[in-house]
């Protein structure tokens, strides 16, 4: 029994690997392997991203910039969903501008506060502040705000 020879075909009689068919294989499957995490980050990141348009960060965020200034103001005034904070001798405005809530001093600057909202509703019942976002799917995100101190002790303090 002759064993027939093919052209362009090795048979080798051996039954082991070589030290650089490892390597080879095993770059091979590193890189594999790296490009199939960044796909799994990728696609994971990309449901989460669709899932709410607001960032839960970016919330919370916000809500911690909106509780210093309503913290520090010494009086708070609602005028048509938007909310005026008198600190000292400035006036803070936050407001809806087109998707996005920014925060303007003495009716200047454009600093955003909070993307991606598709209505901002601002309320005061006292001494509280109400806000209520909306995003664009139309889940809202709602917080109140109380002044650190009353109206009555910080004007004592001559703030």
């Amino acid at each position: 029994m002759e064993k027939k020879m093919y052209p362009f075909v090795i048979l080798r009689k051996d039954n082991g690997f070589t030290l650089v068919e490892m390597l080879v294989s095993l770059s091979i499957f590193i890189v594999i392997s790296s490009f199939a995490a960044g796909l799994f980050t990728f696609f994971k990141t990309g449901l989460v991203e669709q899932s709410s348009s607001i960032n839960q960060k970016e919330w919370e965020v916000f809500i911690s910039q909106l509780k210093q200034d309503v913290w520090i103001s010494t009086s708070r005034q609602v005028t048509g969903n938007r909310l005026y904070l008198v600190v000292e001798e400035d006036v803070i405005l936050i407001e809806q501008y087109q998707d996005k809530v920014r925060r303007r001093l003495n009716g200047t600057g454009h600093e955003v506060m909070l993307q991606e909202i598709s209505r901002l509703e601002v309320d005061t019942n006292g001494r509280v502040v109400t806000i209520t976002i909306y995003d664009k799917q139309g889940k809202s995100f709602s917080r109140k705000v109380r002044p650190f101190f009353p109206e009555e002790r910080a004007a004592e303090n001559g703030q």
